[in-house]
């Protein structure tokens, strides 16, 4: 959909029961994903176990029988893990001087967790006078909201409307959608990362800073927006002689370009600006690799292969070249280009964003959720017995990934 008549076209689709339609869903999917994690948090407080991850200090309270251990509400058990960083960020802000291990390498600190999502949840402490656990799962779950529906008009722009609701649903009920409920920072992320790839569609350079700037300051991967930006520019340029490419449209997307590149790398800047260590920000998110691979200097493209290589030598680092093989396979398949220049680009840019500067782990299930859009794929789509089976997979992976990713490891 390149030519003026389709661009106009898609501009003029209409979006409000549709839209609709969407809230309906995730709605149905918040039900879903509320009841698995209240059936964990039953369960958690049947046996009595101790849950350390929890942002607030277990305490005990008085009761007419006696102290007894301060049962953890729903919301506590909503923000575990991570949420103690951003929840940390909220009543502290971030450590001038970085916590040091024994052997005097930089341990993990908040300065990992960037600061949107704390912001916007202790602003809205500050106005209603809420606890953290309690906003920040508000927050995620408004987020979550506003992020379906903007992955569902980023595919239905593309390739159709019944591809954006399958991605949509398989978004919303997927193995990893609890998350998108947790007081963790993904759900502002994706609606942001999936806000500015509409604009980019829709080639509307100048406002998919907003987005786009703003989701560098929420998570980290949106540096991968700008080499999606860059990808495109070329990509117009090339077909210029088809699809009008004006000036002023490059120029926008040229300062797009410029301004995503400088946003997505501020963080390090201001870690350390603010702790004096040129690192800081580096070293830190390091040091979560401790555990795994030992104290290992910042190498591009290579902590996929080392994992694989510490824990099952050769075969390890087959199946991490198969895992990058499978996905280029599929990414570079002819049917797959109806999914369109920008939701490509952006999609190949953000794994080439992982496989660059992430380590595999348990997490990596939750840092690969940016990618859905791909599964607006007409070759998914179109065969109803695949479409179904993923479904039903991902419907019954869900509580098994909640068990295991969030009431046993972090996810």
């Amino acid at each position: 959909m390149t030519d003026p008549e389709s661009r106009i076209e898609l501009l003029r689709r209409p979006i409000g029961r549709q839209v609709l339609a969407v809230v309906a869903l995730y709605a149905v999917s918040r039900v879903f994903s509320t009841v698995l994690l209240g059936i964990g948090m039953l369960v958690v407080v049947a046996h009595g176990w101790h849950l350390p991850w929890l942002t607030e200090t277990p305490s005990f309270e008085l009761t007419p029988r006696g102290w007894s251990p301060h049962v953890p509400s729903f919301t506590d058990i909503s923000a575990m893990w991570d949420s103690a960083h951003y929840d940390s960020i909220v009543r502290h802000g971030y450590p001038r001087v970085l916590p040091r291990s024994a052997d005097g390498t930089i341990a993990p600190n908040s300065w990992a967790f960037l600061p949107l999502y704390p912001l916007l949840v202790g602003a809205v402490q500050w106005a209603l006078g809420t606890g953290f656990a309690g906003t920040g799962v508000v927050v995620s779950i408004v987020f979550g909201g506003v992020a379906t529906v903007m992955l569902y008009l980023v595919v239905r722009d593309r390739v159709g409307q019944r591809s954006g609701w399958f991605a949509a649903t398989l978004f919303a009920f997927g193995p990893l959608a609890f998350v998108l409920q947790l007081a963790y920072a993904e759900s502002l992320f994706l609606f942001l990362f999936f806000s500015a790839l509409y604009l980019m569609q829709r080639r509307q350079y100048g406002w998919l800073l907003v987005p786009a700037v703003l989701a560098a300051f929420a998570r980290p991967g949106a540096l991968a927006l700008t080499l999606a930006l860059a990808i495109v520019f070329v990509v117009r340029w090339r077909r210029r002689a088809v699809d009008a490419f004006p000036a002023a449209e490059r120029v926008r997307l040229a300062i797009a370009v410029l301004v995503t590149g400088l946003a997505g790398s501020a963080w390090p800047a201001i870690a350390w600006a603010a702790t004096g260590v040129r690192n800081a920000y580096t070293a830190t998110e390091l040091s979560w690799r401790d555990g795994f691979l030992g104290h290992t200097d910042f190498k591009p493209f290579t902590a996929w292969f080392e994992l694989g290589w510490r824990y099952l030598g050769v075969v390890g680092v087959l199946i991490m070249v198969a895992a990058v093989v499978l996905l280029a396979l599929w990414v570079g398949r002819r049917g797959i280009r109806s999914l369109g220049v920008e939701i490509l680009a952006t999609c190949v840019s953000y794994a080439l964003y992982l496989l660059a500067v992430f380590m595999p782990q348990q997490s990596v299930f939750r840092v690969a959720i940016p990618l859905a859009p791909l599964l607006g794929d007409r070759g998914i789509v179109d065969r109803p017995w695949l479409r179904r089976t993923l479904l039903a997979v991902a419907i019954a992976a869900q509580p098994v990934c909640v068990a295991v990713l969030w009431f046993y490891a972090n996810p």
